[in-house]
């Protein structure tokens, strides 16, 4: 089925994004999303997804990227089933999370995992030993999740848009900032956990650390104030962690010049 649907320009066009992936196809992701769609909407095997999924017993491996991507495209649409129950769920992600080893399997597969959404204390608590692991893309797995599935999650369960605009007064520690946090702190209760994960060395690999970065830059866009007591508080993040976070800052549009520039000042070495 993948083969039908290979592109060779785009398949050498990927390649060179990809380093260290799977032999590609060349397959462009609408296509794979509509694929697994299409499967796991099936109205004559309202399981078919599983079928496709359940061959990660130990004995059989991805030949091709495509296929992997398949695979957690089918976890993520088939899981967001409301009749799927929370172990099933939890052992989907167990299942696949060692198969990832590229960012953008990682990243697509994270992004429609939106079974956190019914289950997201039983996912928090099952990524814990992730966040830890000396693995490079089990912790990118984890640091995804968080921040596809959690950080900007309310207490209703409701996502919040990130701020357009980020200025010096929403980083100053005044008091009006202060009495305003605690309200956001009890608001949103993954964000200090979020903080405490990110609040430590990263020295799994490069894509793990560009997780982190990106986490942290995410986290501070929505909620600067709190981002920047940790950044420039005892922050136990490596250097090379902490000055791409910075960097990642800057580069978003968010931030105003005036907050880029003192982002710039935070920078270690």
């Amino acid at each position: 089925m993948l083969a039908q649907h290979s592109d060779e320009e785009y398949r050498k066009f990927s390649a060179g994004l990809l380093p260290g992936a799977k032999p590609l196809m060349g397959v462009r992701l609408p296509r794979l999303r509509q694929i697994a769609k299409n499967i796991v909407n099936d109205r004559e095997n309202k399981r078919k997804w599983q079928d496709e999924t359940a061959v990660y017993d130990g004995e059989y491996e991805d030949i091709y990227f495509e296929e992997t991507m398949l695979r957690g495209m089918l976890i993520g649409y088939g899981t967001a089933k409301k009749d799927i129950s929370c172990e099933e769920g939890l052992a989907c992600l167990k299942s696949f999370i060692p198969h990832i080893d590229n960012w953008s399997v990682c990243d697509s597969f994270c992004n429609s995992f939106t079974f956190a959404n019914r289950h997201r204390g039983e996912v928090w608590t099952f990524i814990q030993p992730y966040l830890y692991s000396d693995q490079e893309y089990a912790v990118r797995v984890a640091l995804i999740l968080l921040l596809a599935q959690f950080l900007r999650y309310d207490t209703d369960n409701k996502k919040i848009a990130r701020n357009r605009k980020v200025v010096m007064c929403d980083l100053n520690n005044s008091f009006p900032n202060q009495e305003l946090s605690v309200w956001t702190r009890a608001r949103y209760p993954y964000l200090e956990r979020i903080l405490a994960a990110l609040n430590r060395p990263y020295g799994q690999g490069y894509y793990a650390q560009m997780a982190a970065a990106w986490l942290m830059a995410e986290t501070f866009v929505c909620f600067p104030y709190e981002s920047s007591q940790m950044l420039t508080g005892n922050c136990a993040m490596d250097v090379w962690t902490y000055n791409k976070a910075l960097q990642k800052i800057r580069e978003s549009r968010n931030p105003d010049q005036a907050v880029k520039d003192y982002m710039k000042k935070l920078k270690k070495w």
